[in-house]
């Protein structure tokens, strides 16, 4: 403890009284600053509007619906959900030899008018190894394009699923394993889905992971989580392996047939939008702001593309 304070709260004399009057100064200059206050003016930075979209295309999907948005001041109130949607745009999906392969147009809601999202006006298929480019103009913004390279198709190479004893008509659990082979020499980026459908392809529950997977099979297991995207860049031996306590809910009287995997090989830039979103919106009061990445050149969001592969268990 300083000198001062210990004399000052242990009642003796201080032996320096220049050192006790400079002490009681610094509090004093102190407790002055605290009291000043002064209302400064910030000046905001003009912003133009510009468009946003969030679109993946997936091998698995050849007609999937469109949001398009605009982006706003940082101290604008707007509802984007509701009177952010811009409903007189074009939107193109164009092949590396400027083809259209896909367009769309705007269908509002039944139940809303006012809302509603942009459907394809065709089905279209994206090839894995093509390149395509989304293109979006409309009155009063600038055209915004995001451009991407199919991923190729990544194949499964085994998996297995040995069910719980304990299971009942309600929780179905057991342990799973995936593996895979990763291409070489590329860094590669991917996603796994894993759910429980019946004879007549009907969705019966989603896997989730029981407990962390770890060092089951006695070899190195990455810690993989279903439904989130991860990286190769951890693998060894060009094979990636999932290994874990799953499990999923089922109705009564629901009767599973099979374990549908679902293997996602995703385009770097969707890996890390997917990585940026998950980070912004992580409950830490304490985390600087993030922007989300972006691939979209004059405007806001992300092209994405998604090949897919699928695997089936017997049950």
């Amino acid at each position: 403890m300083f000198p001062f304070v210990f004399n000052l709260f242990s009642g003796n004399r201080p032996k320096n009284t220049c050192f006790l009057g400079w002490g009681l100064r610094c509090l004093l200059l102190a407790g002055g600053l605290t009291g000043c206050e002064k209302e400064v003016d910030i000046e905001v930075p003009g912003h133009t509007p510009k468009l946003a979209v969030q679109y993946n295309l997936n091998t698995e999907a050849p007609k999937q619906n469109m949001y398009i948005g605009r982006s706003q001041s940082v101290l604008a109130t707007d509802d984007l959900w509701r009177n952010g949607l811009v409903k007189d745009a074009a939107i193109t999906i164009t092949d590396g030899g400027g083809t259209l392969r896909q367009s769309f147009a705007f269908v509002p809601l039944e139940y809303n008018k006012e809302i509603g999202n942009y459907k394809p006006t065709n089905e279209f298929t994206p090839e894995p190894g093509q390149q395509y480019s989304l293109t979006v103009s409309a009155p009063g913004f600038e055209t915004i394009e995001g451009k991407l390279t199919m991923p190729a198709q990544v194949p499964v190479a085994s998996a297995s699923f040995v069910p719980d004893s304990k299971n009942d008509g309600y929780n179905y659990v057991g342990l799973l394993r995936i593996q895979f082979n990763d291409l070489a020499n590329q860094q590669d980026y991917y996603r796994l889905h894993v759910r429980l459908v019946d004879d007549a392809e009907q969705l019966i529950g989603n896997f989730y992971s029981v407990e962390d997977n770890d060092d089951i099979f006695g070899e190195e297991v990455e810690k993989i989580e279903l439904s989130k995207v991860f990286d190769d860049g951890w693998a060894k031996q060009g094979v990636i392996t999932f290994s874990d306590k799953v499990g999923a809910y089922i109705g009564s009287g629901l009767s599973p047939k099979y374990i549908e995997i679902t293997l996602q090989h995703l385009t770097p830039d969707l890996y890390l939008y997917e990585r940026s979103k998950s980070n912004y919106q992580e409950d830490n009061p304490f985390a600087e702001p993030l922007n989300l990445h972006s691939n979209i050149r004059n405007g806001y969001g992300n092209f994405g593309g998604i090949t897919t592969t699928k695997y089936r268990i017997p049950l």
